[in-house]
C-alpha cells in the first residue's frame, strides 16, 4: 500500500514542482511527510519540510549567517553563534521601559512608536523582557531544572515555553515581551490592542495560538518580534506563521534569501 502511495504522490508532486519554494533535492521528504501526514496539502508539505519539521528540533540545525539582518529567522531549527550581540542596541524610553532595557535602533524606535500610538488610546504598553545574551539564555532555559532531572527529562516540557540558547530571538535584539507573561494577557485590552495593531507599527505576533505544531512553542500572546511595516503587514494578512512566510517566500531553493 505504502509503494502505490508514494507512486501516486511523487505523479502529485511533480506537478507542485513550478512552486517558486519547492526544492527537487527534497522530493522524498516531501513524499516521506506526506505519508505520515495525510491530511496536509501539498503547499503545506512543502512549506514545514523547508522549515524542519519532519526532522526533531534541534537535531539538524543550520548555523545562521547573516545575523544581522532585520528579517532572519531563528527558530529551533536555525541558530545564531554564542558570540553574537548585535551592535546597534539602544535604550528603550524608560517610560516603556522600567527595567532599562534594549533593542536594535529600528526595533527601538517603532516599539516606541507603538507605545505612544496606544497611549493615545488609553492603553499602556512596556517592555519586560528584550535583548538576551547566549549565555543569559541558558540561565533562562535551565531555571526550573530540579537534582532529580536529567537533561533530557527537563527539555522535554521546557522546549514547549523557553528556546534554548542560540536559538532564542531575544538574542537577535528584535524580539520583546510585552506587560505580561501568562496567556490570559490575550484577554486584557493591552493584549487585544496588540493583537489587532502592531502589524502597523512593524511587529508581529511571533507565536500564535493553534500554530504550536509549526512554531515549536506554546502561545504567547505578549512576544512579539519586529520586522519592518511592510513585512509585517503582509505576513499579518496572510495568516501565517512567520515560518511559514520565510520558508514560502523569503527565502528560495538555490537561490537563497530573497528580501535583501
Amino acid at each position: 500500500m505504502q509503494d502505490i502511495l508514494r507512486e501516486r504522490y511523487r505523479a502529485e508532486l511533480s506537478r507542485m514542482s513550478m512552486l517558486p519554494y519547492y526544492d527537487i533535492s527534497k522530493r522524498e521528504q516531501y513524499i516521506e511527510y506526506k505519508l505520515k501526514n495525510e491530511q496536509c496539502t501539498w503547499v503545506d508539505v512543502i512549506t514545514y519540510v523547508n522549515i524542519g519539521l519532519h526532522e526533531d528540533c534541534y537535531k539538524v540545525v543550520q548555523r545562521i549567517t547573516d545575523p544581522y539582518s532585520l528579517k532572519i529567522l531563528v527558530n529551533k531549527y536555525n541558530k545564531l553563534g554564542e558570540t553574537f550581540m548585535p551592535k546597534d542596541m539602544e535604550t528603550i524610553d524608560e517610560k516603556y521601559n522600567p527595567e532599562g532595557l534594549l533593542l536594535r535602533h529600528d526595533a527601538r524606535i517603532a516599539f516606541e512608536e507603538m507605545c505612544r500610538a496606544a497611549e493615545r488610546e488609553g492603553i499602556h504598553l512596556e517592555a519586560i523582557s528584550t535583548f538576551r545574551s547566549f549565555y543569559y539564555q541558558w540561565k533562562i532555559y535551565l531555571k526550573d531544572i530540579t537534582p532529580v532531572q536529567s537533561i533530557e527529562e527537563y527539555s522535554v516540557q521546557r522546549d514547549k515555553v523557553s528556546a534554548r540558547p542560540g536559538h532564542s530571538e531575544h538574542q537577535t535584539g528584535l524580539a520583546v515581551d510585552i506587560n505580561d507573561l501568562e496567556q490570559t494577557f490575550e484577554n486584557t485590552e493591552e493584549g487585544k490592542w496588540l493583537a489587532l495593531s502592531a502589524f502597523n507599527y512593524g511587529f508581529i505576533l511571533r507565536y500564535p495560538k493553534w500554530k504550536e505544531k509549526i512554531t515549536g512553542y506554546n502561545f504567547e500572546p505578549w512576544h512579539y518580534r519586529y520586522l519592518g511595516k511592510e513585512l509585517s503587514q503582509s505576513i499579518f494578512y496572510s495568516d501565517l506563521t512567520y515560518d511559514e512566510f520565510y520558508s514560502r517566500y523569503l527565502i528560495q531553493p538555490n537561490k537563497g534569501i530573497l528580501y535583501e
